[in-house]
């Protein structure tokens, strides 16, 4: 067996083929991506807290932060429909709820932005804290990206129709 054969051997015992394929049915994330955004939030404080002298909190509020980011990642895989396929692609539907999903969270994300603009300027009249070290600034980017990327999926499982209940069952 050649290593071309075990690889796709591997790719299809593993089911990565599905994923790559888009063989799958999109779900509707409505609240999952709160608990994203809150642990991303938490690990991201835990991380800042204890920047200066790492321990066991800096160290779970760095897995929790960037196992956050994971999911958010995967939330936007298995989430609304948002990339089509040769095989499948986007209805008018789809395309209106992808176009106001990004819309909208561009719109909150510049939002959100321009609100920490503000306050890193007066940060400094009320002593409150403010990214010091280049792994706080490092680790905002990335909380950052997390939110670009989930803030979309949680917006466009909001715009998805509720599933309808079969009453026969």
């Amino acid at each position: 067996m050649t290593l071309l054969q075990r690889m796709d051997r591997f790719v299809y015992a593993t089911r990565i083929d599905r994923i790559i394929f888009m063989k799958f049915q999109p779900r509707i994330f409505r609240w999952l991506p709160l608990l994203v955004f809150a642990a991303l939030v938490a690990g991201y404080v835990m991380m800042a807290r204890t920047a200066s002298s790492p321990n066991r909190t800096f160290l779970f509020g760095w897995a929790l932060f960037y196992g956050a980011y994971l999911v958010a990642t995967f939330l936007r895989i298995f989430g609304p429909r948002f990339m089509p396929t040769a095989l499948a692609p986007l209805d008018e539907r789809e395309l209106s709820v992808k176009n106001r999903a990004y819309a909208l969270s561009g719109v909150l994300l510049v939002g959100f932005a321009m609100l920490g603009c503000f306050y890193m300027a007066t940060e400094s009249l009320t002593g409150l804290w403010h990214p010091h070290r280049p792994n706080d600034w490092i680790a905002l980017g990335f909380g950052l990206q997390a939110a670009a990327i989930l803030l979309p999926t949680w917006i466009a499982s909001w715009m998805q129709p509720r599933p309808v209940t079969d009453l026969e069952d």
